[in-house]
């Protein structure tokens, strides 16, 4: 078995000699003088920004489209929910009026908010023009996004990728980049799913796992995965974007449906959906190569599973296991692991863990709240 692994090893030639000459390239186009003439731009802003917030009281926290329904909320300060369209105004005769609304405040973006009609060049006028405002970007897609990546990175004063992948090309766009900060529940908030929960212990749930996932086409390994799995399972697949729209109420009627929910990241990241699964009261089944990855290497063994490769041939073992960690953990597992996600590991606790480290870093910190 092991000859084998080496045989397919050293017939990777190519492809070996292919991944190192483009992290090389990566590796050394990062370090360009015009990472350091950028660094020094934004540090003068920063400085600026402590100068200007130093001894103000921060009421008002605006929290973008993408990260609104996580329900923000912090004792003293007002929460804003923004449009989606709302960085558009910033095109036209409208930015004076947004500079007006967002001065003495921070704002929380998401790469996400960038994707809507106008909202990139929108997003970028605005924060080169916002002197007396914070921005703040959580980065769900550093690991696959750089396009996104690198825009938020470069316009916001603190960048919080989720990933852990390309980090040392990004800390070159923004030299606050801080963390990583891991996705987490964010399609309901906390206290949804608490007033939820009676829900969530008294609804039959099915043993076959639920897995929809948005399709990618450039993800052609975790795409091959997740048809591999539905020939299996009817509920595990590609799911349209018309899930977006649903209600809360049928997102978690949805969930909370099934005992095991099948995770295949696009790469090797932490998705979201853990969190989901976790929240809703469900057993997460995770791939292996992420059981030693934060936040996953902290996840009390007892609320998840793992699978290997042979169980995405061969799933029905690995899924009766969670089947079998649901069941036995009966009502007092569905709480405990909805408290994991709601307490732990919700956006509202990671966007309040962020304005921690804004305080830190920005050196004003005891003026939110």
């Amino acid at each position: 078995m092991s000859n084998r692994v080496n045989d397919i090893f050293n017939a990777m030639g190519n492809e070996r000699a292919l991944i190192t000459q483009q992290v090389s390239a990566y590796r050394d186009y990062s370090q360009a003088e015009v990472f350091f003439r950028l660094a020094f731009e934004k540090s003068q802003r920063v400085n600026a920004l402590r100068e200007r917030f130093a001894g103000r009281r921060i009421g008002k926290v605006f929290v973008g489209a993408s990260l609104a329904a996580a329900g923000l909320q912090l004792p003293g300060a007002d929460i804003v929910a923004l449009p989606k369209d709302y960085f558009e105004r910033a095109l036209g005769d409208g930015l004076p009026a947004l500079l007006q609304e967002l001065a003495g405040a921070i704002v929380v973006i998401n790469n996400n908010d960038f994707s809507h009609g106008q909202s990139a060049p929108g997003i970028v006028r605005a924060y080169g023009q916002a002197d007396d405002t914070i921005f703040l970007g959580w980065d769900y897609d550093n690991h696959h996004w750089m396009d996104a990546s690198l825009m938020l990175a470069a316009h916001t004063d603190l960048y919080f990728p989720a990933h852990q992948e390309n980090m040392f090309l990004l800390s070159r766009m923004n030299a606050l980049t801080c963390g990583p900060v891991p996705c987490a529940t964010v399609q309901w908030s906390q206290r949804f799913l608490e007033q939820h929960l009676d829900r969530m212990l008294q609804t039959e749930r099915s043993d076959q796992p639920l897995g929809m996932h948005f399709f990618y086409q450039a993800f052609a390994f975790r795409n091959q995965t997740v048809v591999t799995l539905g020939k299996h399972y009817p509920n595990v697949g590609f799911a349209d974007r018309a899930f977006q729209v649903k209600t809360p109420e049928d997102r978690l009627a949805e969930w909370i449906a099934h005992k095991a929910h099948w995770i295949v990241p696009v790469l090797n990241d932490v998705p979201i959906r853990i969190f989901d699964a976790l929240s809703s009261g469900g057993v997460p089944l995770l791939p292996e190569a992420l059981r030693f990855l934060e936040p996953v290497a902290s996840l009390p063994r007892e609320h998840v599973v793992f699978y290997g490769p042979q169980d995405i041939l061969e799933p029905q073992a690995v899924v009766a296991r969670a089947n079998a960690v649901f069941d036995q953990g009966g009502r007092e597992g569905i709480v405990a692991r909805h408290r994991l996600g709601v307490d732990r590991h919700h956006a509202a606790d990671r966007l309040a863990r962020m304005l921690g480290m804004a305080r830190e870093r920005l050196d004003f910190a005891p003026l939110i709240g």
